[in-house]
């Protein structure tokens, strides 16, 4: 378990790829699942039960659909379970890095700021930085057309994590 760990560790600083996780779909399977459980974990800060359920249903879901439909279209799905493994392994790790962070600012009073805010600013773009560097990995593309896939991706994400609140409201 500590291999694993340091192994997500790495990646998140740039120094592994998405080809040094083991292609194993029991892995996936549980990565996937812990993706979804800190996913649940921060949006019951802010939703109710059944739609933070449903808001980490769809995120889990998207993720898988960045990694299938990239990998698809250049004809390398081959590569799906270790990327996918990847990117939910690191996504545990930001997410229990951001959830302290969110959990503090959702505390804070109507219109109040905070420094952390930039802390979560940060945390935010180093994560489309390792999507990025995930991505560049997989697919073989620059790292600039990697992190510009990256981030259409979480801007993606937040317009429909948006909208499902908004709807759920």
């Amino acid at each position: 378990m500590t291999t694993l760990l340091l192994l997500f560790i790495d990646l998140c600083r740039l120094r592994r790829g998405p080809q040094d996780v083991p292609a194993s779909r029991f892995l996936m399977m549980l990565t996937a699942g812990g993706y979804f459980v800190i996913g649940l974990a921060v949006s019951l800060l802010e939703q109710p039960p059944g739609l933070a359920i449903l808001s980490a249903a769809v995120d889990t879901l998207m993720l898988a659909a960045l990694a299938w439909l990239s990998l698809w279209i250049i004809g390398k799905t081959a590569r799906f379970t270790q990327t996918y493994t990847a990117l939910a392994g690191i996504g545990i790790l930001f997410g229990l890095m951001g959830w302290p962070l969110v959990a503090f600012l959702q505390g804070l009073p109507q219109g109040q700021g905070s420094s952390l805010s930039l802390l979560l600013l940060g945390l935010v773009i180093w994560n489309i930085v390792v999507i990025g560097h995930i991505l560049r990995h997989a697919l073989g593309l620059m790292m600039w057309a990697a992190s510009g896939l990256a981030l259409f991706y979480v801007y993606l994400s937040i317009r429909v994590m948006s909208a499902l609140y908004i709807a759920g409201t």
